[in-house]
């Protein structure tokens, strides 16, 4: 099963001040938690690339179109709580934090200049499933 936000809490007590925070949940849920943000964290992941490259333009567009944010990219505990939410999506799928790198400059993030890089370690409960298919006309 993938992760939740309440995994997120119960793993990181000291961010239980963002539990109920309605734009943590949209970006754990909405986001970060969403297939294709997953597998393209994980392939991020695989190119020893920062996971959160993979996504980070979408969570900062997000949070730009807030009115008044209480989830504040501009304060570095709320973005290390960002990383967090990272890594409880995907311990499920056997990957652990590594090494801290830049971000890549492509991904024009302004708030998170840095992010973990994962490393795959096994004890998975969840695996991404790609496979090709013909087309049948």
């Amino acid at each position: 099963m993938k992760a939740s936000f309440r995994d997120f809490i119960a793993q990181n007590p000291n961010c239980k001040k963002y539990d109920g925070n309605p734009e943590a949940i949209h970006i754990f849920e909405n986001i970060l938690s969403k297939d294709d943000n997953i597998i393209a964290m994980i392939d991020a992941t695989e190119a020893d690339k920062p996971a959160l490259s993979a996504c980070i333009q979408e969570v900062e567009n997000y949070y730009k179109n807030l009115p008044s944010p209480t989830f504040d990219l501009t304060d570095n505990f709320t973005k290390q709580a960002l990383g967090r939410m990272v890594k409880t999506i995907l311990e499920p799928f056997g990957y652990q934090p590594d090494t801290q790198k830049d971000m890549p400059k492509s991904c024009s993030a302004e708030f998170v200049t840095s992010a973990t890089v994962y490393k795959y370690v096994g004890n998975a409960t969840m695996r991404v499933v790609r496979k090709i298919e013909e087309i049948n006309k």
